[in-house]
């Protein structure tokens, strides 16, 4: 039997990462990547794994950076790990209507890897409904070289510093999250990633998906407008905790979230928040959360994240809904906001 083909759109930590392990489940992975990029993938991609302290080596791939070069193979899945800022560019959306060009006619099932972009890519993929998909890594990963993460104990400094990236499975061996919509490719995807044997996909239903996903920008804000220091600092600062807590509930009380939102907005307050702070903190070690949030939200993907939570406010006045606490985080991550990307800095 064939192999599954895979191709993945950028190779940053998200797609290298993702590719290691549906590589060690089995599927022929691609990677479809800026010209510059080439050189550094021509190299196999060493992995340092937190979970268990070893480098792994990823070299069972191949990699292009000519769209028109994936119209010679007939793809089971296509990932777009671009962050939602990103696909909405004027050169991500080129990208990827050129790339819903030569995978129109065939069966590909592409997976969205930015946060709230799915019907962006369906529109400009010029692709059904049922072959577009939400998903992203559920695991932490992070390039590595950059100096921002402190290094915990038991980590291996000589090891992690020959690793291109790193990544960190967290209380459990979820690597992947898939929304169950359309449920039949999600299950087919799922299924093949679970095949690496060392990590696992979980199916998610898509009205808790965006429910998560919205009501976690808060805590990067709160992370933001405190100067992002480390959990047991912030969790004592009463008056951020407070804020974030409120406009968490602010989001999950839209009308869209229906019961569920108003369910778990009763269990979001100061404390609880602090609780669960502390928990992700505990449960990341020997990465360090604070410094993977900061790289990877207070940097990496901030213009995505900012546009979420203007999306969340726009939401609440749309449906005549006040949102204060959301309001003045806004705001202050504004304040702070870099200039957009330009359009050499966006793409694979």
């Amino acid at each position: 039997m064939d192999k599954p083909a895979v191709l993945i759109v950028g190779a940053g930590a998200l797609g290298v990462v993702t590719g290691y392990h549906l590589g060690l489940a089995g599927a022929d992975v691609t990677f479809l990547v800026r010209a510059n990029r080439l050189t550094a993938l021509a190299e196999p991609q060493r992995l340092y794994c937190y979970d268990d302290g070893e480098l792994k080596q990823f070299s069972d791939y191949q990699s292009t950076a000519a769209v028109a070069d994936t119209a010679q193979r007939s793809w089971n899945f296509v990932l777009v790990t671009l962050d939602g800022a990103s696909c909405r560019s004027d050169e991500g959306s080129a990208l990827l209507a050129a790339l819903g060009d030569t995978i129109r006619d065939s069966d590909a099932v592409v997976i969205c890897c930015g946060m709230g972009v799915r019907e962006h890519c369906r529109r400009v993929l010029d692709l059904p409904a049922g072959r577009v998909l939400e998903g992203t890594m559920r695991l932490l990963s992070h390039q590595t070289g950059s100096g921002e993460f402190p290094v915990h104990p038991p980590t291996d400094p000589a090891l992690l510093e020959q690793a291109d990236f790193a990544y960190r499975h967290t209380g459990s061996t979820d690597g992947f999250t898939i929304v169950a919509d359309p449920a039949g490719p999600a299950r087919a995807f799922a299924a093949l990633y679970d095949r690496s044997g060392v990590s696992r996909c979980r199916s998610m239903k898509p009205a808790v998906y965006t429910m998560l996903t919205r009501s976690f920008f808060p805590i990067v804000a709160v992370f933001d407008r405190a100067g992002w220091p480390d959990v047991q600092t912030l969790v004592h600062n009463k008056e951020l905790m407070s804020l974030g807590a409120r406009a968490m509930r602010e989001i999950l009380s839209l009308p869209e979230h229906g019961w569920r939102g108003k369910l778990a907005g009763l269990l979001i307050n100061r404390r609880t928040l602090a609780r669960t702070l502390t928990g992700m903190a505990r449960d990341c070690l020997p990465l360090d959360y604070v410094a993977f949030t900061r790289f990877h939200h207070g940097d990496k993907v901030r213009a995505q994240n900012l546009q979420m939570m203007r999306q969340c406010a726009d939401l609440g006045r749309a449906s005549n809904k006040s949102m204060p606490a959301l309001e003045q985080l806004i705001d202050g991550f504004a304040s702070r906001d870099p200039a957009p990307p330009s359009p050499g800095s966006i793409g694979p």
